[in-house]
């Protein structure tokens, strides 16, 4: 890959089965590359309401499994689809609210997601203060989650690990989010 030059994004391979049934997106948004998902009239969201998770973000941290934006969220990340992950967060976060331990959480999931994007534009010590202010966050989640230290079903020390030797570049191992049935 050319440094300056965005390319697509591809799906990773070998990631877990889905959680939602909903649509994916036509494509991934890569900035520089393809329009705006939001604000171009091409964009893949062009015209859509913004997502209200008042209903989705109820009963947080403990329904989880029940919750289609978290999952949703997931889903996407699993598949590449960064922003759009960011997205399916975002509208939770705000509503569980940012300083909860759930709005903490997420927070630490979308600055995770949009590290993987700046790791994806070579924008190396961009993913790099990203990553390092998801791990902040999420080190009070590992704190407040218990002897396991699983938070909405995912076991963070070990995935944390996986997303901080992609984004370094230390390995090629894709830091799927795998979620308990």
């Amino acid at each position: 890959m050319v440094v300056g030059v965005p390319t697509p994004l591809d799906s990773p391979m070998n990631g877990p089965a889905r959680r939602t049934a909903l649509e994916l997106p036509f494509y991934r948004h890569v900035p520089g590359l393809t329009p705006h998902p939001v604000k171009h009239p091409e964009g893949h969201s062009y015209g859509l309401t913004e997502p209200s998770s008042q209903a989705g973000a109820l009963g947080l941290p403990r329904v989880w499994r029940l919750s289609e934006d978290y999952l949703y969220g997931v889903d996407l990340f699993n598949l590449a689809y960064f922003w759009e992950a960011h997205e399916a967060w975002e509208a939770a976060w705000h509503a569980v609210g940012h300083h909860s331990t759930v709005g903490q959480f997420l927070q630490g999931l979308i600055q995770t997601a949009a590290a993987l994007l700046k790791r994806h534009l070579q924008v190396d010590r961009g993913a790099l203060s990203l990553l390092n202010k998801a791990g902040r966050r999420l080190d009070s989640v590992q704190r407040s989650a218990g002897p396991r230290q699983t938070y909405m079903g995912l076991e963070l020390p070990p995935w944390r690990e996986t997303a901080r030797q992609y984004v370094l570049r230390e390995a090629e191992q894709f830091p799927f989010i795998r979620l308990p049935d």
